[in-house]
């Protein structure tokens, strides 16, 4: 019985994708024409009322509240276009998200940081900024 229980507990330190009541098949962030396109599926949800999205720039201290997305069960997909990040400030830059997971007895964990470097073209921001002065 004691080398079932070793078995297990090894098997989730040597996965990495484990964080309390949840773990993740995959968790990916991408650059595209909008801003940032976030993703993740996971395949155990045990626990987990919902998830929130966070992200920080330049750095992985000041992370912001993006969006709350509520836990739809084991095996599910979920995903954000992240529009708001800073065109007009940071051209080229990197950005950081983690997910925090909130448990139903109101605890919270947090997920490893994944990484996006974000690059607007001048056209685009220009193009931003000639839109902005329209709105």
């Amino acid at each position: 019985m004691k080398k079932v229980l070793l078995t297990t507990i090894s098997f989730l330190f040597i996965s990495g994708l484990i964080y309390a009541g949840a773990s993740l098949q995959y968790f990916t962030a991408r650059t595209n024409s909008e801003g940032i396109f976030v993703e993740w599926k996971t395949s155990n949800e045990n626990g987990v009322q919902r998830f929130e999205l966070e992200r920080s720039a330049n750095n992985t201290e000041n992370f912001l509240f993006i969006e709350s997305l509520n836990a739809n069960g084991n095996n599910s997909y979920y995903s954000y276009q992240d529009n708001s990040v800073d065109f007009q400030n940071l051209r080229s830059g990197v950005y950081y998200y983690r997910l925090k997971y909130i448990e139903s007895n109101g605890s919270a964990s947090y997920s490893g940081n994944i990484t996006v470097i974000h690059s607007v073209s001048g056209i685009r921001s220009t193009w931003g900024s000639i839109k902005a002065i329209f709105r």
